[in-house]
C-alpha cells in the first residue's frame, strides 16, 4: 500500500486537558466515558440468550450468528444502543417491571457478544478470577476467547514499519510498531535532532483494565466521513516523547492515538502536534534509510572535522604572532580540509 500524505488540522479549546485533536470537518464529542456498568466481580452478568431486540437493520444479528465482531460506525452505534438499553434497563428495576428487566438484559449481553473489545475485557478479568482460584482449565477457556476477541482488534493490528511527517523541518520519519504485551510502542526507524531513531516516539496502554477510561470517538462531518468511508475514529490515551535539539531535557506528554480505517495518527495533546502514518513502499523504506545513513555520515564527517581541529589546537603554538607547528600543511591534509 502507497503512503498518502494528508494534511490534518489541530484545534484546540480552553486548557490542554480539553485539547482533543480534529481532522477537518470533525466534531469531538464529550472526551471520556467509562466501561459499562460493573457487577462487584467486575463486569455485570446477563443471561445469554438470542438477541430480542432488532439492532442496526439486522448487522449485528448477522455478525453474532456468522461469530463476528463488529467495528468502525457499526461499533459506535452498537454501544450507544447499549447505553440506550442499560438507562431502560435501570428504569425497568426502579419501576419493577421483571419481565422488562429480563428482556432487556437478554439483549444487552446478545449486543455485547459483538463488541470484541468488551468481550476481551470481560474473558481477560474471568481468566484471572480463574487462576487466582486455581481453575487453570477454566481459565485456559477463557484466555482463548479474550485472545480471539484482542486478535479482532484493530489497534492490534498495527505491527510494522510506518512513515509519518512530523514537520516541514523535520521531514518524513519512519517508525517501527511493535507490542510489549498490550503495549503499543512506536520507535523512531529514522530520527531528527530533537528525538533520534532508536528511540520510542509515542507508546499506548491497551490493557483492557475495567477502570480505564474509555475516549469517546472523534467524529467527523459529512464529507469528511464520505472520504474516509467513516463517520467515528477510535481513540486512545497514550503519550508521545518530545525534547529539544540534542535530544535534551526529553519527556513524555499525554497524546492520543487515532485510527483512521488503513491508517492513523498520534497527537501530542500539550504541544497541539500531530503525525500522520501511512505504510511505506519499499521504495520509500529503502529512500528514507539511505537519506538517514546519509545523514549519519555527514555527522560523522563533521565530528571527525572537530577531532581534528582539536588535534590541531593541541600540537601548534604561537610564535610572534605566527601560528607554527611539527606538524605540515594541515588545510591540505586528507580529510576536512580537502
Amino acid at each position: 500500500m502507497h503512503c498518502t500524505v494528508i494534511f490534518l488540522f489541530l484545534a484546540f479549546s480552553g486548557s490542554v486537558q480539553s485539547f482533543a485533536p480534529r481532522f477537518a470537518g470533525s466534531r469531538v464529542q464529550p472526551p471520556v466515558v467509562r466501561m459499562v456498568a460493573m457487577s462487584p466481580d467486575g463486569f455485570e452478568e446477563l443471561p445469554e440468550n438470542q438477541m430480542d431486540r432488532q439492532f442496526g437493520k439486522g448487522k449485528v444479528n448477522d455478525a453474532e450468528k456468522k461469530g463476528k465482531f463488529v467495528n468502525g460506525d457499526e461499533l459506535h452505534k452498537l454501544r450507544h444502543h447499549v447505553m440506550a438499553m442499560r438507562l431502560e434497563l435501570q428504569e425497568a428495576r426502579r419501576t419493577g417491571s421483571e419481565l422488562l428487566v429480563r428482556a432487556l438484559e437478554q439483549s444487552i449481553r446478545n449486543a455485547q457478544q459483538s463488541d470484541a473489545e468488551w468481550i476481551w475485557a470481560v474473558e481477560t478479568e474471568r481468566q484471572v478470577k480463574a487462576e487466582e482460584k486455581g481453575r487453570f482449565h477454566e481459565a485456559e477457556k477463557h484466555r482463548k476467547l479474550a485472545t480471539e476477541a484482542r486478535n479482532a482488534l484493530p489497534q492490534f493490528g498495527l505491527e510494522g514499519l510506518w512513515v509519518g511527517k512530523y514537520g516541514e523541518e523535520q521531514g518524513y520519519e519512519m517508525i517501527n510498531v511493535t507490542y510489549a504485551g498490550d503495549v503499543l510502542v512506536a520507535t523512531k526507524v529514522t530520527g531528527s535532532k530533537n528525538v533520534p531513531k532508536g528511540q520510542v516516539t509515542f507508546e499506548v496502554d491497551l490493557n483492557p483494565r475495567p477502570e480505564r477510561e474509555i475516549l469517546e470517538p472523534i467524529k467527523l462531518g459529512e464529507s469528511a466521513a464520505r472520504q474516509w468511508g467513516s463517520k467515528y475514529l477510535q481513540r486512545f490515551l497514550g503519550k508521545g516523547q518530545i525534547s529539544a535539539a540534542g535530544f535534551e531535557d526529553s519527556q513524555f506528554v499525554q497524546g492520543n492515538l487515532i485510527l483512521v480505517n488503513e491508517y492513523f495518527s498520534f497527537a501530542w495533546l500539550p504541544i497541539g502536534h500531530q503525525v500522520f502514518f501511512g505504510r511505506p513502499t519499499p521504495e520509500l523504506v529503502l529512500k528514507l534509510l539511505k537519506d538517514d545513513q546519509n545523514q549519519s555520515d555527514e555527522r560523522q564527517f563533521l565530528e571527525k572535522c572537530w577531532d581534528e581541529t582539536q588535534h590541531i589546537d593541541d600540537h601548534r603554538e604561537v610564535t610572534e604572532g605566527f601560528v607554527s607547528s611539527d606538524e605540515t600543511d594541515y588545510f591540505h591534509q586528507d580529510g576536512c580540509f580537502e
